[in-house]
């Protein structure tokens, strides 16, 4: 399953940063008034009103943030696949840094590759991050 990432054909302001530690705000700049073609909600809603494990302040990782989780926690580490991340039906996962109108980050968890085209309109997995 999944969401999209919401907002096609709309520039989100300040949702643009790549970096390690930007993923809240991004989630939270997506939010304020993103919407998605199919009238459900977005891949940031999705996250930011996660309640997991009696946690409820997650939020869609950047850009950065989520090829992290791939080499530590995902096919790229040394230790495989311990997040337990897809790696073979429809392995995206989008990130929470915009690329433009259209599209948006998203990291294919098959094998690490990182895509700058991820349309906005399409159904890609999460995994909600929460900082400790």
């Amino acid at each position: 399953n999944g969401y999209e990432w919401g907002c096609f054909e709309t520039e989100i302001e300040g949702a643009n940063s790549v970096t390690i530690g930007a993923g809240y705000q991004n989630t939270l700049d997506i939010i304020i008034d993103c919407a998605t073609e199919n009238s459900g909600i977005t891949a940031a809603q999705a996250t930011l009103s996660a309640e997991i494990s009696g946690y409820n302040d997650w939020f869609l990782p950047s850009k950065d943030e989520l090829i992290e989780m791939y080499n530590n926690i995902g096919n790229g580490s040394p230790e495989g696949n311990v997040g337990s991340f897809e790696t073979s039906f429809w392995p995206y996962y989008w990130s929470s840094s915009e690329h433009g109108n259209n599209a948006s980050w998203v990291v294919f968890f098959d094998n690490g590759y990182v895509y700058d085209d991820g349309t906005k309109n399409t159904t890609y997995r999460v995994r909600p991050i929460r900082s400790f």
